[in-house]
């Protein structure tokens, strides 16, 4: 059987192996305590999402992150200029030549971007948009990644932990494609 991972940079092979163990964790959690719901929020699947669901999320995001900056960062970039994914987007087009937020280079980047505003409410705000996020343009990156929201939180479901692990699996492949 080929390896699937063979075709895959040094980095994308990490980012892609802490994104599934994240959600080996978040899964094992589970089945071994039956339901792991912590926070404001109930269960898991009810009101907008527990913290640990909450934090599954984010942190499979920020591997994302992590590997995109790495990236960057081994091609030679200045980390001042690598902070943001907007400065990491225009940073992959001046090193790498590739528009990473154009569909015919990396598709799964529009949802990865929504899972992105995702990850700033959990961790700035315990799922609620901040005060920047609550824009048009947030809510359609929202949208693409199939986010729900109800007024200015985000629900996040046990669903969306595999959802948006396969999403961002595909990112790092994606990306690693146009180094």
């Amino acid at each position: 059987m080929p390896d699937p991972l063979g075709n895959l940079s040094q980095f994308a092979e990490d980012a892609v192996g802490d994104i599934r163990l994240i959600v080996h964790d978040y899964r094992a959690a589970h089945a071994s305590t039956g339901n792991i719901s912590v926070g404001r929020f109930a269960l898991a699947d009810q009101g907008f999402g527990d913290r640990s669901t909450q934090f599954a999320v984010a942190n499979i995001v920020a591997v994302v992150e992590l590997y995109a900056e790495r990236v960057l960062l081994d091609a030679g970039s200045d980390p001042k200029k690598v902070r943001t994914w907007p400065s990491k987007v225009k940073m992959w087009q001046a090193v790498f030549g590739r528009d990473i937020e154009d569909p015919n280079n990396c598709p799964s980047f529009v949802p990865v971007r929504g899972y992105y505003e995702v990850r700033n409410a959990i961790m700035h705000r315990r799922g609620e948009l901040t005060d920047s996020q609550r824009k048009d343009e947030v809510y359609a990156r929202l949208e693409a990644a199939s986010v729900e929201r109800v007024g200015f939180d985000v629900v996040v479901s046990r669903g969306m932990v595999s959802n948006c692990a396969d999403t961002c699996v595909r990112c790092v492949e994606e990306l690693d494609a146009t180094v």
